[in-house]
């Protein structure tokens, strides 16, 4: 896919649109995959010092 490069050597302002939005797209996918991750090694914590009842 060829974007339309502008006589001053940039892109054009449809070109940077695509890439500010995937641009946040990416950093958006990075934060919810931290959280999980984050969320998932806290659970397991919890797991971990709970203490178990037997009977």
């Amino acid at each position: 896919m060829n974007e339309p490069i502008l006589p001053s050597g940039m892109p054009s302002p449809q070109a940077q649109s695509w890439g500010a939005l995937i641009s946040i797209i990416v950093i958006v996918l990075m934060v919810v995959i931290g959280a999980f991750y984050a969320w998932e090694e806290r659970t397991a914590e919890i797991k971990v010092s709970a203490p178990t009842t037997t009977q």
